[in-house]
């Protein structure tokens, strides 16, 4: 079958190896300018337009690792040279290892180098050609490929949406959906290691992360010693706005633990500004009236909070889908449907999961009192945040807490059992909790203070 592939992301790139890898041939078209050549350092000069968030911090939860290492091996291998990073969380374990553990794994590696990879294993891909520079015009009617900008017709048996969340050319037929606002905005800025210091470790699960009450911090570990650190603030505190400016998020990370530690210049340095991120929704696209012939994959088919890191490994796992499905199916009507009830009950479970996460996060960081300490609570935070911090003291609760998180398991996976949440309630219960950060106002009088004396 022949595939036409609009959007060279990574969504793009994955289901051009899938399906060339299943036997079949596949065209990706990429409305920027970018090449397969280079060294991996290169990637981080590629212009992305179409893809705003490019240099914002991105993973490999277990299951995308898990995937790509089904899928494509040998990207995964190219990334390891590369640099990219490996942790292991089942070395957390207090007992012995069991069947499964081996999937506990997080990869770690910054965009511009993952598409850097998936692009350079696309271009050596017999099955695969790949387009750059042109924009898609329209479909081509019946869905049986589409026309460029510069009057190419691509004709195909099966068109492939991989246009995003933000892209969508005149008349180009996508399911209707009603954005849910995830709530927050974060501010990014990525750092690299001085010699000598090593990523900090302590009592997380995996990367130090945090909540003030009143707005939240996430890390991120990426490729060749650098991590990020992303400063998580709700959308109607315009006065936290403020973080967009280095100096202002600088002054906020120092009276933050452990990010007072971890920028500090005698531990890292910084190697980008600061970069802003909002205007987020949560998108489900799966119900809607499918067109046989056109798939969507990665955020095309659903879009979730990025503080969930799902992009990416969904962005594999359709891929990987579709590779299934065209190996099944030889009429596209056939291979459509079953592509998407393949995909569609875990992405709606997601997407379902992301919204009722948000709004019990929306409710705690307006100061509404939330209790995440009880199943009977607020369960959403419970499950996520409670979850997080107690996984650590029990080997069950990390198994079920990282299958859940990294999309090893289905969520009722976790939902339904009790005496999981059992555990987690008395280890909870037996936790200190101290402060990791300043109260709202003091932390805002620190950053205007620090934009006043400089």
């Amino acid at each position: 079958m022949r595939f036409a592939i609009a959007g060279g992301g990574v969504a793009g790139l994955a289901a051009g190896l899938a399906v060339a890898r299943a036997g079949h041939s596949a065209v990706v078209v990429e409305r920027d300018h970018v090449t397969a050549q280079g060294q991996p350092a290169d990637a981080f000069d590629v212009v992305r337009k179409g893809i705003p968030h490019f240099q914002q911090p991105h993973t490999f939860l277990p299951r995308g690792r898990k995937v790509l290492r089904e899928l494509a091996p040998d990207v995964i291998a190219t990334l390891l040279d590369a640099g990219a990073e490996e942790q292991d969380v089942a070395a957390k374990l207090s007992g012995p290892r069991e069947p499964g553990d081996e999937d506990l794994v997080y990869l770690w590696v910054r965009r511009p180098v993952i598409e850097w990879a998936l692009r350079r294993a696309a271009a050596a891909e017999p099955g695969v050609r790949l387009v750059s520079g042109r924009q898609i015009a329209c479909l081509v009617p019946g869905a049986s490929g589409f026309h460029l900008d510069n009057g190419e017709e691509i004709c195909a048996d099966v068109v492939v949406d991989a246009l995003g969340r933000y892209r969508c050319p005149p008349g180009w037929p996508r399911a209707s959906a009603l954005p849910s606002e995830c709530g927050a905005i974060y501010y990014c800025r990525y750092f690299a290691l001085v010699p000598g210091a090593e990523h900090v470790t302590g009592p997380w699960l995996l990367n130090p992360r945090g909540d003030l009450g009143y707005m939240g911090f996430n890390t991120f570990r990426g490729d060749n010693r650098t991590f990020a650190v992303i400063m998580l603030v709700p959308s109607a505190d315009h006065d936290l706005r403020i973080l967009r400016d280095n100096r202002a998020w600088m002054a906020a990370a120092r009276t933050i633990t452990p990010l007072d530690v971890m920028t500090s210049p005698d531990h890292a340095v910084p190697i980008t500004d600061v970069m802003p991120m909002g205007g987020l929704s949560n998108i489900d696209r799966t119900t809607g009236p499918g067109v046989p012939g056109l798939v969507p994959v990665g955020d095309a088919l659903c879009h979730t909070d990025p503080a969930f890191a799902y992009g990416l490994s969904f962005s594999l796992v359709h891929a990987q889908a579709l590779g299934r499905a065209s190996a099944a199916h030889t009429s596209p009507a056939d291979l459509t449907e079953a592509y998407l009830a393949d995909v569609g009950p875990e992405a709606r479970e997601r997407h379902t999961f992301a919204l009722e996460t948000d709004a019990a996060r929306t409710l705690a960081w307006s100061g509404a009192p939330v209790d995440i300490g009880h199943r009977d609570g607020c369960y959403p935070l419970f499950a996520f945040g409670a979850a997080l911090a107690a996984a650590p003291h029990d080997d069950h609760v990390l198994r079920r807490t990282v299958g859940r998180v990294g999309l090893l398991d289905r969520v009722p996976v976790f939902d339904t059992d009790s005496d999981l949440h059992d555990r987690i309630e008395r280890i909870w219960a037996g936790l200190t909790r101290t402060p990791c950060g300043p109260p709202r106002e003091e932390l805002l009088r620190t950053v205007n203070a620090e934009l006043v004396s400089s």
